[in-house]
Order: structure tokens, then sequence, then C-alpha cells
């Protein structure tokens, strides 16, 4: 002890700040080292968790911006296929309505030729008619007679045949 003396050291004194300094130490653990270490320790979980979070919403953006994709992909091929059966039924009107026009014409081109058939039957028999008048008249004057309905209608008969 006596290098103690030497030095200037009280062990007394030494003795009661030691006790002093685990004093300070045991209350500065208890009430400040504790709290701030819960702090802090609060803090990292706090951070530990933001990052999952943060990690959980890149991976839920992720899916979506895939899920956008996948939406706007079917969307695009389900206009697309509408396109394309617009585009048949389209055609497939315009065909249809083409054999319809084409039908209608026939029809009319059909009732065309019909109409002039009869009109030509009818001035042929009007025709025949005048012949048959013309014919009955020349007789007339060349036999200097009048013929009977009988020979009128032998010698328009025998006139129409040489005549057709």
């Amino acid at each position: 002890m006596e290098i103690l003396e030497q030095f200037g050291i009280n062990p007394i004194l030494l003795a009661a700040q030691v006790v002093n300094f685990f004093i300070l130490l045991f209350i500065l653990k208890k009430f400040l080292y504790k709290p701030i270490l819960k702090v802090l320790e609060e803090r990292k979980r706090k951070i530990d968790e933001s990052l999952k979070n943060a990690e959980s919403i890149e991976k839920r953006l992720l899916e979506t911006e895939e899920e956008k994709e996948k939406i706007l992909t079917k969307a695009s091929l389900d206009a697309q296929k509408f396109m394309d059966e617009t585009k048949k039924e389209l055609e497939a009107f315009k065909e249809e309505m083409k054999q319809n026009a084409q039908k209608e014409a026939e029809q009319i081109i059909k009732k065309g030729q019909e109409i002039a058939k009869a009109e030509t039957e009818k001035m042929e028999q009007q025709v025949m008619g005048r012949i048959a008048e013309v014919v009955a008249v020349a007789m007339e004057k060349v036999a200097g007679k009048v013929l009977d309905k009988k020979d009128q209608k032998e010698a328009i008969e025998r006139s129409i045949r040489n005549i057709s």
C-alpha cells in the first residue's frame, strides 16, 4: 500500500470511487442503456419490417404489371378476333347482297323477256289478223266474188304458211 501512498492515492477514496462508478454504471444501464437499446432494437425492427413491406410491394407491383400485360394482350387478341369476325360477317353480308341483287336482276330480266314475248305474240296476232284481212280483200278482188268463211279461212292459212 505504500506504492499507492507514494502516488498520492487514497485507498478508501479509490474504493469509494470504484463503488460510485459501479453504482453509476448500474443506474445508467438500468435507466439509460436499456431504454436506448430498446429504442434501437425497435428502430431496427421497423426498418426490417419496412424492407419486407417494400419487397412485398415491389413483388405485388411486378405481379400487377404482369397481370396488366396479360389483360392487355388478351384484350388485343379479343379485339383482333372481333375485327376478324366482323370482316367475315361483312364479307358474307356483301356476298349475300350480291347474290340477292343478282337474283333480282335475273327475275327482272325474266319478267322483261316474258313481257317482250307476250308483246311479240300480241303483235304477231295483230299482224296475222291484218294480213288475213288484206288477203281476204285481195282474194275478193281477184276472184271477183265474196268468199264464204270456210274459203277465207283456207286461203288465209295457206298465205300464212307461205309467209312463215
